[in-house]
């Protein structure tokens, strides 16, 4: 019997509880899954292990992943290695490509644990490649978001933006909250490195918008403390860090971090203050709780209190600093400690840290340097493989097609005839097609001159009548007429004629802005990314006049207040994604309606197609259409 699965059409596997033999490979994992103590654990899925009777046997990969889980749990880190080998292996065999991607999270979480980073970021990479190919893009936004975490601390702040973007790309911004929180963190983390603190500030907010704990909400408003302290808007950080240092919430490694980033910008504030016991409190602290990398903070902090009234102390600390950061093997704070000690030291020794600090730099330099291309042959060389795994499939295509014809002995008239029908076929499709875009030019002539006609004939009349009646004192009739001449009027507008030349764009995005009512946010995303002259004038006709009715649709019936397109180009088809967040409705009523069925028979005309979704909140459509002829 199988433990777990795979229900088709889900994206993560769903843990079945099924009763199994004792003495089983099932029994020990259920009994394991019972278990609190994860040695208790360790000790079952390890008989599950030895109970597994072929590699064929779907327990054996479940098996082993709770095995590398436990072990993980125990901080038994080194020992997870081969066993994940083992997974991957087993998984590849039993074609299991859920497994498989899996296992090199495994990997990534065990390497980031030992400290090699660049290894981390590689199977990071690789597992999200395989979420993707399964189509789980939440899973490919969770290892992009591994990756951007994992160049952040590299220093490749580059590569870190753009996995971090990618994350919020992959992310369901309604499942996927804190993981969306913790892309926008690290952005404001890049960019506030950069010295960019209002874009930093933007991103901390964002992250805080999605925050869904009160911890997670205290870090990124600590953060946000960190980015004004920065700019010297000390009254705004400490607002925020009085109430940070008084909150139960966070763990004993964050209250010392606000303790001691308070103390010290209470320092910033007001260089007379006298802040040495807190700052030296913090200190013991952290030594208590071994926490090194919090030191470096400290003793950075110490080292800047007393450089002036007491140089020799504020040196002690500097050193203290740059042994620390060795002793972790932190480049870039020893760095940070040498240019402290270079201002604090005389001639004698300032040789000696400055041929260390431009040793320092230059390593960074290249380490960063080494870092970035690392990465991106790890990039290059996953695309190649797919590229030759893509080739070995052609040409297996090639040699079996060779292989029947080989077989099937066809005749050069048989070909002839073929081509015979495929050229009638290219030229009825050709014909067809012409009068198709014929067709749709015609109708697009007939709505800009009724849509003339209207305004010059019929708008006009109904000016010239109400102008007649003002004088009269008429107001309720004038009213009325008033009415039906804006209604005439919005009739024109709507079918008037369209730019279909350089200024497409340009008319497009002022139809959108123009029909999008003054109590709605719109969002318009990649339409300047659009190669919009790579579009048949027909097909951008149809595309204008399909969006005009959405948003029509939306202003009337909606009562959005967000509406967001999302353009993009996907090979040979342009596909554009609506949402708003209105009241929403069925697809019944949906397609009951006529502008929805008039903008279904639009698309039709060019080879287009909408898709609705009416479900959760709002309603969404994605629109597409190809763009070759």
């Amino acid at each position: 019997m199988l433990v777990v699965l795979s229900l088709s059409g889900c994206k993560e596997r769903e843990e079945v509880e099924v009763v199994h033999a004792p003495g089983t490979a099932g029994y020990f994992y259920n009994k394991g899954l019972e278990s609190t103590d994860f040695q208790e654990k360790l000790n079952l899925y390890s008989q599950g292990l030895e109970a597994v009777q072929s590699v064929k046997d779907t327990n054996l990969v479940v098996l082993l992943d709770a095995k590398v889980y436990a072990l993980h749990r125990l901080n038994r880190y080194e020992e997870t290695l081969p066993l994940i080998d083992s997974l991957i292996k087993v998984a590849e065999l039993q074609e299991d490509t859920y497994f498989q991607a899996k296992a090199l999270h495994r990997k990534y979480s065990t390497y980031s644990f030992l400290s090699r980073p660049e290894d981390a970021f590689e199977f990071a990479f690789l597992s999200r490649q395989l979420t993707l190919k399964m189509g789980d893009t939440a899973g490919a936004g969770r290892r992009s978001l591994d990756m951007a975490n994992t160049q952040f601390s590299l220093g490749d702040y580059a590569g870190s933006q753009e996995s971090a973007t990618e994350a919020l790309k992959y992310l369901n911004i309604d499942t996927d909250r804190k993981y969306a929180g913790s892309a926008h963190n690290v952005l404001g983390l890049l960019y506030n490195e950069q010295h960019l603190h209002e874009e930093a500030l933007k991103e901390f907010r964002n992250a805080l918008k999605f925050a869904e704990s009160r911890t997670d909400s205290l870090s990124y408003l600590h953060n946000i403390a960190l980015v004004y302290k920065n700019q010297g808007k000390y009254g705004s950080a400490m607002k925020i860090m009085k109430d940070l240092v008084k909150a139960e919430e966070p763990s004993d490694y964050s209250k010392t971090r606000y303790r001691d980033n308070y103390a010290y910008m209470r320092w910033l504030q007001n260089p007379n203050a006298r802040m040495d016991k807190e700052l030296l409190a913090m200190v013991e602290e952290r030594k208590k709780n071994n926490d090194l990398e919090g030191l470096l903070s400290n003793y950075s902090h110490l080292s800047d209190y007393y450089s002036k009234p007491e140089p020799a102390k504020a040196k002690q600390f500097a050193l203290a600093y740059m042994e620390t950061a060795k002793e972790i093997g932190n480049p870039n704070a020893e760095a940070d400690a040498i240019k402290k000690l270079l201002s604090l030291s005389n001639s004698p020794d300032k040789e000696q840290y400055l041929k260390r600090y431009l040793f320092l730099n230059d390593s960074l330099k290249d380490a960063n340097l080494k870092t970035r291309y690392r990465f991106a042959k790890i990039k290059f060389d996953e695309e190649r493989k797919q590229q030759q795994i893509a080739l070995l499939e052609a040409e297996n295509t090639t040699m079996s097609l060779k292989a029947e014809k080989f077989k099937t002995g066809t005749t050069i008239s048989s070909l002839s005839a073929l081509l015979v029908l495929i050229t009638a076929a290219a030229l009825l499709y050709t014909v067809r097609q012409k009068s198709k875009r014929e067709r749709i030019k015609q109708v697009y002539l007939t709505e800009s001159r009724i849509s003339k006609r209207i305004h010059d004939e019929i708008a006009n009349d109904i000016y010239n009548v109400m102008s007649t009646l003002e004088p009269a004192g008429h107001t309720p009739i004038v009213d009325k007429l008033e009415k039906i001449y804006l209604r005439t009027r919005d009739i024109s507008r709507e079918n008037s004629e369209i730019d279909t030349k350089e200024n497409y764009l340009q008319s497009l995005l002022s139809l959108l802005g123009s029909t999008s009512p003054v109590h709605t946010r719109l969002i318009i995303r990649g339409a300047e990314d659009i190669n919009w002259d790579k579009l048949k004038n027909e097909k951008k006709i149809v595309l204008y006049r399909v969006l005009q009715e959405m948003m029509i649709n939306m202003k009337k019936h909606s009562r959005a207040t967000l509406v967001a397109l999302v353009f993009s180009s996907d090979k040979n088809r342009l596909i554009v994604k609506y949402s708003d967040n209105g009241i929403g409705t069925d697809l019944p009523g949906l397609q009951s309606g006529n502008g929805i069925k008039n903008l279904q028979n639009r698309l039709k005309t060019v080879n287009g197609n909408i898709i609705f979704d009416t479900e959760g909140k709002g309603l969404k459509a994605e629109i597409s259409l190809s763009t070759s002829a």
